[in-house]
């Protein structure tokens, strides 16, 4: 894995994109950013917001956790405590996402 997330990152949209057959503007707007952000982003120039990830992962009928395929390499390097941190932390945020 790239030492920047936000260069995989945008890669792995770029390629998500790229497959679903849609071009950066169609994303844009399905997604309801603007295609030059999703530029930026596949560029990795830029480090996009949960929301707009939520967005981009909705447009691309995925979920968000299709976007990052490493996530399973990155949880096994912490340990039980934390991963329950992490745990609790990610329900808080589902919580959040839930009232949007």
């Amino acid at each position: 894995m790239n030492d920047n997330i936000a260069i995989d990152l945008g890669k792995r949209i770029r390629t998500l994109r790229k497959l679903k057959g849609l071009t950066q503007e169609e994303l844009g707007e399905k997604s309801g950013v603007s295609y030059k952000f999703i530029g930026e982003i596949e560029r990795g120039e830029v480090n996009p917001s949960l929301n707009s990830l939520r967005q981009i992962a909705k447009s691309l009928d995925l979920p968000v956790r299709e976007l990052f395929p490493q996530a399973e390499e990155i949880l096994l390097q912490f340990s039980s405590q934390e991963l329950q941190l992490i745990k609790k932390a990610l329900k808080l945020l589902n919580k959040g996402f839930a009232r949007l």
